[in-house]
């Protein structure tokens, strides 16, 4: 998990394949936001735009910001130190964050490049651009609204259609435009000539007995999970699906990551399992703990050795010591320092992946790393 992340050609061609694959729905996300706030007066998400009176990048602006020992101090001034602060900000921050930034900056770099090219090509602005895009969408009909009304009741509280009509119409229309611009930015995004070179930064984590898969499996998942963490419990099918996928190639790795002040019985939970573990029950237990979908008591855990046959009273006497207290303390740890602040969190050969991840999204990190250790 700690091999050299060095780009050489072939592993910027296979980073490239998977920044696609990984981030393609973000590029368009991010994109159809950015491109529907200039085709009305109104934002995507149906607010009012003021013109800014702002300068544009790159311009001056002398206006007069501060007096400073009787030395003007202008906007352009305040500006510029305040990117010296930002970037000195960005520096200090943690190497997965830092990452972060930066990939979020290449994406935003991408959109330009498309963006620019095509707006050049057609001898438009940006925004021209995207008003000639959605030129041709229909508005929607009143059949349109009408059916969408009938389809959404529970979200419209009892409002009648003649209330809301408006805010349907637009948002309909908003839909559409993104379809439109959605269907442009993926056809010039699968396009795009383009190398994704820089490579993640990872974490050296242990590997705990906790383990599912081939023990000597190339590709490492390392989770930080909560058991009371609703997120957490909709990863579990994820991570079957993903030894599904690879029965060969990918073992995951439960660290225990409980957040006591919103999860009152998930550090419980995790030391239970860690008893449970003693009988050689720990992922029966694991299991059947996230069947409960969260709703922990403090018999819980009682019951939950009853169903799969545990010695119950070698169960409780291991909780009632706390034995397993300081196992539990140093997951929590080394996830903190390793830059987990929430659950779930995934490692892929330690490759940090904050929040809740479809099957799809590991894969794509996992192919990558498959391809990697290949050559």
């Amino acid at each position: 998990m700690t091999e050299s992340t060095r780009p050489t050609p072939s592993s910027s061609r296979r980073l490239a394949r998977s920044f696609r694959r990984a981030w393609h729905s973000t590029f368009l996300t991010a994109i159809v936001g950015i491109s529907l706030a200039a085709l009305t007066g109104c934002g995507p998400l149906g607010l009012e735009r003021s013109e800014s009176a702002a300068p544009k990048s790159g311009e001056v602006d002398n206006t007069v910001a501060a007096v400073i020992d009787g030395k003007n101090i202008s906007v352009s001034d305040v500006d510029t130190f305040m990117q010296e602060e930002f970037i000195e900000e960005l520096y200090s921050k943690p190497p997965n964050e830092l990452y972060e930034a930066r990939e979020k900056a290449i994406r935003n770099m991408v959109q330009e490049q498309i963006v620019d090219a095509e707006a050049a090509s057609r001898g438009l602005s940006k925004e021209g651009l995207f008003e000639e895009l959605v030129a041709e969408v229909a508005p929607p009909t009143d059949e349109d609204i009408a059916s969408w009304y009938a389809e959404n009741q529970p979200r419209l509280r009892g409002a009648q259609l003649d209330q809301v009509s408006d805010q349907i119409r637009q948002l309909l229309s908003r839909e559409s435009q993104t379809q439109v611009v959605t269907e442009f930015m993926k056809a010039r995004l699968d396009d795009l000539d383009f190398e994704f070179v820089l490579a993640p930064p990872r974490q050296d984590l242990e590997a705990t007995r906790l383990v599912r898969g081939k023990t000597d499996a190339p590709v490492t998942l390392v989770t930080f999970s909560d058991y009371q963490c609703p997120y957490c419990i909709r990863a579990e099918p994820v991570l079957a699906e993903v030894l599904q996928r690879y029965p060969e190639d990918v073992r995951v790795i439960h660290r225990h990551f409980p957040l006591d002040s919103i999860h009152p019985f998930a550090r419980p939970a995790s030391e239970a399992a860690m008893c449970a573990d003693e009988q050689g029950k720990f992922w029966a237990f694991h299991d059947a703990i996230f069947a409960r979908s969260g709703q922990l008591s403090e018999n819980s855990f009682a019951e939950i050795g009853s169903e799969v046959g545990l010695d119950t009273g070698a169960l409780a006497t291991c909780i009632d010591e706390r034995r397993y207290q300081d196992f539990v303390d140093k997951d929590f740890e080394a996830g903190r320092t390793a830059g987990v602040t929430g659950t779930p969190a995934f490692f892929v050969n330690g490759i940090l992946l904050k929040g809740a991840r479809t099957a799809d999204q590991l894969s794509a990190v996992i192919d990558s790393e498959l391809e990697r250790a290949t050559n």
